[in-house]
């Protein structure tokens, strides 16, 4: 478990930092995590002020018999951000972080925070954890529980957060450029990343990665021939159902793949 000397600087300048440490045993990305409340406020000593509630908790890679990846560690954290200099907000109903960051900017703290309203800002002077609530997570009625066949394809939502958390150690390559279907002509090479895809994956069926809503089950030779395009409105990834292997397609018309390394065995030392 990660302790907090073991961590970046800019966590240890989070005021009562160890309270997140110690619930998680290591700092989140909180990705998946939502903001449930903010408060704006004028504080007597540092000026403007803004606290953020985010409902975190973390993701395991154990399956429900409901077909969705185990929660655990649920929790509502109070992050107050103190002296701000400079700050970019905004919400849509209900924003769903995809990623929190800290970086020092001398002798304040900038906060990245991707959401699903977009990234926003914010750059204060300090930064406090207030409290942080251990919670009790939403039990769905017993009517509303859906029995799904565990060897079934997983859901788009969970095709999606599987690929966020499950890719994170692949070796990738360098970028490959692959070109776009455009209006004036079609440069895509179809063929040059037929001949990389079945070379990288031996299934016939591959995840086709999009969003949180339009994930899903393909055949290999099927998502092939959709990827220029999806690629005119969108970022693509492709990846093994074991998640092992993926390939990732940019909108500039550029890919790359990569796979996660084998793990040797004792027989192999």
């Amino acid at each position: 478990m990660a302790e907090i000397e073991d961590q970046d600087s800019v966590i240890g300048r989070i005021v009562n930092s160890e309270l997140v440490l110690q619930h998680f045993g290591y700092w989140p990305s909180f990705h998946d995590a939502g903001i449930g409340k903010v408060t704006f406020e004028v504080h007597p000593s540092f000026g403007a002020a803004v606290t953020l509630v985010i409902e975190a908790c973390e993701t395991t890679d154990e399956v429900t018999e409901q077909g969705y990846y185990k929660q655990v560690k649920h929790c509502d954290i109070e992050l107050q951000f103190l002296g701000i200099q400079e700050m970019v907000l905004g919400f849509d109903h209900k924003p769903t972080i995809f990623g929190l960051d800290f970086e020092e900017r001398g002798k304040l703290i900038e906060c990245g925070l991707a959401s699903s309203a977009d990234t926003r800002l914010i750059v204060a002077e300090n930064v406090s954890v207030l409290r942080l609530t251990p919670t009790v997570p939403p039990v769905d009625e017993p009517k509303k529980i859906e029995q799904v066949n565990p060897d079934e394809p997983m859901d788009s939502r969970n095709i999606f957060i599987s690929s966020q958390h499950r890719l994170n150690d692949v070796k990738w390559s360098d970028l490959i450029y692959v070109g776009l279907d455009h209006a004036q002509a079609n440069e895509y090479k179809a063929e040059k990343v037929a001949e990389y895809a079945h070379a990288l994956f031996d299934e016939e069926d591959v995840y086709v990665v999009i969003g949180r809503h339009d994930s899903y089950l393909s055949a290999l030779d099927e998502a092939l021939e959709r990827i220029s395009t999806l690629l005119k409105t969108t970022d693509v990834l492709l990846c093994n159902t074991a998640f092992t292997k993926a390939m990732k397609f940019n909108q500039i018309g550029v890919m790359c793949y990569g796979q996660k390394p084998k793990q040797s065995s004792a027989t192999d030392q």
